[in-house]
């Protein structure tokens, strides 16, 4: 019989890839804004900045045994810090960082003991890079709420912190600079790979670094 896995997913740049080869082996409740191009989901429309429309939610699925909760929305703007509009802040601190602590929050009394919680987070939570303050700031909040949360609770949690992905997650960066260069590339074949050594019980570092 298949377990479950909950994955929050606004972009496509891994999901559309991994889930296929994780529907083998589990449901996927899949929840976001947009229905992704993948069948064989069970899926939620939600904006996960709608606060209050989370809470009802994860009461809607609390009755749900999930071996694993897995966190993969974010945005980010790239630009200077004084060209960001307000909209763009606030929506990179609401997504990035508020939402996942409000689902989680929201949603711990209902988990098993032995359900895994995996934040896809980014190497912007450990390093300091020009034209990316909120991003970073958000990132940096979220790795130290995942930190502080596996001291406390009895789940484990995990940590992942990928490189760049080749994908259009930089399809908001306005300040014409040349990303790849510099910026290590991380395969999606990794992050699976890390993602069902978790799964399987074998990998148990807290973060891993991609």
């Amino acid at each position: 019989m298949k377990t479950n896995i909950l994955i929050t997913w606004v972009s496509s740049w891994i999901w559309n890839h991994l889930a296929i080869n994780l529907m083998e082996e589990f449901n996927i409740y899949w929840v976001s804004r947009r229905r992704p191009p993948v069948s064989d989901i069970i899926f939620h429309s939600l904006d996960l900045t709608d606060f209050d429309k989370i809470s009802e939610y994860t009461e809607s699925i609390k009755w749900i045994d999930f071996d694993a909760v897995i966190f993969n929305a974010w945005v980010g703007y790239f630009d200077r810090f004084e060209n960001m509009s307000s909209e763009e802040i606030m929506n990179t601190i609401n997504l990035n960082s508020i939402s996942p602590i409000i689902f989680l929050n929201s949603l711990l009394p209902h988990l098993s003991k032995k359900t895994k919680i995996i934040f896809i987070w980014s190497v912007a939570s450990k390093k300091f890079y020009k034209f990316w303050t909120v991003y970073q700031a958000s990132k940096f909040a979220l790795r130290w709420f995942a930190g502080s949360l596996k001291n406390e609770i009895k789940q484990k949690v995990y940590l992942l912190n990928p490189c760049f992905v080749d994908t259009n997650f930089f399809e908001n960066e306005r300040i014409g600079i040349e990303i790849k260069w510099w910026y290590k590339e991380t395969k999606l074949e990794a992050i699976y790979e890390v993602i069902e050594n978790i799964l399987d019980w074998s990998e148990n570092r807290f973060e891993i670094d991609l």
